[in-house]
């Protein structure tokens, strides 16, 4: 993902250290890294940035299969995180992911207790990742963004996203909406 601010400066941390961003200034954000942004405008010098995505899909048969050696199961999460985002209305569990890896479930959860994550937090944010991208993108309703996204969370979608990103989708589709 790259980062330009395109008016104003904003902050941006990233594994306990902050930038500043200045206008014109674009940043390079490796996939599925961690980051804060801060827009840093007032409600009379309001301020922007644009976000450039790359969206090329995961493809799971090129990947190397899971071993038991480090170096096969270095980038697991960062696959599991890759394919649910560009698939998040398929049924995604470790059973699943196995076959498709040629591997075992508990390979796959070992594999990543060993990375200090796990498989059903990885789903939950990509599907609330994609939601974020999919609810600036188009304007579709809750319910049709449930399926899209495949939430079958038994918690509500705007609660759960609110509590991930601190903002509503209401104020994703305005901000998008002021955008066009």
């Amino acid at each position: 993902m790259q980062i330009t601010a395109s008016r104003g400066q904003h902050i941006l941390a990233a594994r306990g250290f902050s930038r500043t961003l200045r206008e014109g200034q674009t940043v390079s954000i490796p996939a599925f890294a961690s980051i804060d942004l801060h827009l840093a405008g007032s409600l009379f010098s309001a301020s922007a940035c644009d976000l450039l995505l790359d969206d090329a899909a995961v493809d799971l048969r090129t990947v190397m299969k899971v071993g038991a050696t480090a170096p096969k199961v270095e980038y697991l999460r960062e696959l599991i995180s890759g394919t649910v985002f560009h698939h998040p209305h398929q049924e995604w569990n470790a059973r699943v992911m196995a076959s498709a890896l040629q591997t075992t479930p508990d390979r796959i959860r070992t594999a990543l207790f060993r990375q200090g994550a796990a498989f059903t937090q990885i789903c939950r944010t990509q599907r609330l990742m994609r939601a974020l991208f999919e609810s600036i993108q188009s304007n579709l309703s809750v319910a049709d963004l449930k399926a899209r996204i495949g939430w079958a969370d038994s918690r509500d979608l705007e609660a759960s996203f609110y509590d991930w990103f601190g903002v509503t989708l209401q104020t994703v589709s305005r901000l998008r909406e002021d955008s066009l």
